[in-house]
């Protein structure tokens, strides 16, 4: 198997270590239905672990929920709900929707039952000397840490320009924001040492990889545009909590899904919900339609193009057996940084001359 890795910027042979696979993924922030930009993203990493579960191994994946933030307290305030009870709501939206496209296998980790162990996580970088408190918040140190930018392909000079967490108070631009107790929100939890506050964003996935990994893992999965800060920040915090140089053995990002050239997102205002779509097409033409472009390439969504691999399910519904001389090429198209094109197109060629196998079909996650 190979698989690119960002840090190295290139492919790299993954080897499956002790028969286990442990994953980490950076899902949604809870304040409205997902949308297929989530969809893919998490659709990628239910192949990911259907072939490492289909190799025999064991695969843990950890699916990090932004329930603590301040798009859901705003959303909360406009709404006259409680931001626990609207966070909890679309939780259980999402979990139905990736339950419809047949995401199985997750595990799901909200922020707000994280949040003891982020704030001894923090107070044990301040008691280490890798931390320090500032202008009511806590920071983390980035001047000894000569390989931050790494992942992001970014100078020192580079991350200072880009000032962030902007403050008065911090001893360097790069330093990150671990603990916000400066701001006002809706939602705060207090420590005696730390104050009332909350987990900074980036500590916040940090809690969550310490308290089920012990920081240790080995694929850390989110879209592309998540590189910097946010996957940078993570991993400086990894590296000061565990002192392992490699915390993470692979980076991996997905590329943005978009509509008319621009980035699907709720805030645009232009995201079409998981549910919705599962209302005109099935849930195997999504996932064919999905898989039909490279995880690391942007995808231009166009709903029309769904129609096709309705075409293409209908095929392969016609029949499966349990081995394939195709089989061969499929898994070379897939051992090959997950290239789904290049398999959906070997599974097409086996739905035709009949020589479609069970295995194909299951690792795409197809349902008859």
């Amino acid at each position: 198997m190979r698989l690119y890795d960002t840090m190295a910027g290139r492919k790299e042979e993954f080897a499956i270590n002790n028969n286990s696979v442990s994953m980490l993924l950076c899902g949604p922030t809870v304040y409205d239905y997902s949308h297929v930009g989530h969809a893919r993203m998490l659709l990628f990493y239910d192949i990911v672990a259907r072939y490492f579960r289909h190799k025999g191994a064991h695969v843990q994946v950890i699916v990090n929920i932004t329930d603590v933030d301040h798009k859901i307290f705003g959303k909360a305030r406009s709404t006259g709900s409680n931001p626990r009870e609207l966070a909890t709501k679309f939780i259980n939206e999402l979990l139905y929707d990736l339950s419809s496209l047949g995401i199985t296998g997750f595990t799901f980790a909200r922020v707000s039952d994280n949040v003891q162990v982020a704030q001894e996580l923090i107070l044990q970088l301040v008691n280490d000397g890798q931390a320090y408190s500032a202008g009511g918040n806590v920071y983390l140190d980035t001047a000894s840490s000569e390989s931050l930018g790494r992942l992001a392909k970014m100078t020192r000079q580079d991350l200072d320009d880009c000032r962030l967490d902007i403050s008065p108070a911090k001893k360097s631009p790069s330093d990150i924001l671990l603990w916000n107790a400066s701001e006002s929100f809706d939602v705060t939890f207090y420590n005696k040492s730390l104050g009332n506050g909350i987990p900074w964003w980036h500590m916040q996935d940090s809690s969550v990889a310490m308290a089920n990994f012990g920081g240790a893992y080995d694929i850390h999965g989110g879209a592309s545009e998540l590189v910097y800060p946010h996957h940078e920040s993570h991993l400086a915090q990894l590296k000061a909590l565990t002192s392992l140089e490699r915390p993470v053995r692979f980076w991996t990002h997905i590329g943005l899904v978009q509509t008319k050239g621009s980035k699907m997102s709720k805030s645009h205002g232009n995201t079409i919900k998981i549910r919705d779509l599962l209302k005109r097409h099935s849930a195997n033409a999504i996932r064919l339609y999905l898989y039909s472009k490279h995880y690391r390439d942007a995808f231009d969504f166009a709903e029309k193009g769904i129609e096709k691999y309705e075409q293409i399910n209908y095929l392969i519904a016609a029949g499966q057996i349990d081995k394939s001389k195709l089989e061969n090429r499929f898994f070379e198209r897939i051992e090959d940084d997950f290239d789904t094109p290049g398999a959906l197109e070997v599974m097409v060629e086996a739905a035709k001359s009949r020589q479609l196998s069970n295995a194909m079909v299951n690792i795409f996650g197809l349902q008859y």
